[in-house]
């Protein structure tokens, strides 16, 4: 049988889920009260499991026992596939379940370990590691935009409430009518467009303040980058103004050669001067190349 014509919409969706979330804090509630008989050592370092434990607990017996949840019977649905023809299976319930109240620790948990993975890794160059720990960062918030996207888009169409039945394929469908078939559904539209609104600002301004954050890196990096060249010319220059030059080449002297007349300059060089002249470069005494002497060990 097809259930697609029922499907059910956004109104008995949300009361449903709403109803289940009270009747699972309550126990929750239950759970924590029992747990601080054990002593406040215990409650305060297991308190925060009560909630999950209570969350798996009510949906997993429901779900294992293929019976509606007190939320879903109060609104009249139930689960079908996503084919809307038959219930869905326990095990495809039972994902849904974890996905829905584990799966943003389990997403983050893959996160930490990932990123720890990539820091013991010396064989990634440093600028990989800091490229994919910002993608990590980026991916460790991802999950609340995901979610209102995702919640604008049932505003807008009905479908799916939860991210973990769009992931599992699963869908409500209505049993029961308990609205007025004229109940007006433009308010959730409306809901929904401003959500998806909100989204998209949102990541609007966050891409705007990540690309203004990558500009004033590259801007810092090409300042560093200017301020090591600068110092480098510097000192190049000190210590180029502490060698003696020739005074042909205007460079520091190579195997400096000595003139009869006192005068210091590179080997190659007065050689190649005295090519076309017979005199000293400086003094402009006669000179041979066979008065030139070169000196060992003296720049």
């Amino acid at each position: 049988m097809d259930f697609r014509n029922a499907r059910a919409r956004q109104p008995e969706i949300v009361r449903s889920v709403q109803k289940d979330a009270r009747y699972a804090n309550e126990l929750s509630e239950d759970l924590s009260d029992i747990l601080r008989l054990t002593g406040p050592r215990n409650w305060i370092k297991y308190n925060q499991l009560c909630q999950l434990i209570a969350q798996l607990s009510y949906h997993g017996f429901a779900s294992l026992n293929n019976l509606q949840t007190l939320g879903e019977e109060y609104t009249g649905i139930i689960q079908v596939d996503g084919d809307y023809k038959q219930i869905p299976s326990r095990l495809l319930q039972l994902v849904a379940i974890i996905l829905e109240f584990g799966g943003d620790a389990l997403f983050l948990r893959v996160l930490q370990k990932l990123e720890l993975h990539i820091a013991a890794h010396d064989e990634i160059v440093p600028d990989a590691k800091k490229k994919l720990q910002k993608l990590i960062q980026y991916m460790r918030q991802s999950p609340s935009y995901i979610k209102a996207l995702h919640k604008s888009l049932f505003y807008l169409d009905a479908g799916k409430y939860q991210l973990s039945k769009r992931t599992t394929g699963i869908n409500y469908v209505l049993i029961r009518h308990w609205l007025q078939p004229e109940f007006s559904l433009y308010g959730y539209k409306i809901l929904g467009i401003i959500t998806f609104l909100q989204v998209t600002v949102s990541l609007a301004i966050g891409g705007w303040e990540a690309w203004k954050e990558h500009k004033r890196q590259q801007l810092e990096a090409l300042k560093q980058a200017a301020k090591g060249f600068i110092q480098r010319e510097k000192q190049s220059k000190q210590l180029t103004a502490n060698v003696p030059q020739c005074i042909l080449c205007l460079e520091p002297r190579q195997n400096a050669s000595l003139t009869p007349c006192g005068h210091l300059f590179c080997w190659i060089c007065i050689l190649d001067w005295l090519e076309e002249r017979d005199e000293c470069p400086l003094c402009r005494e006669s000179l041979k190349k066979s008065q030139v002497i070169q000196l060992q060990n003296y720049a």
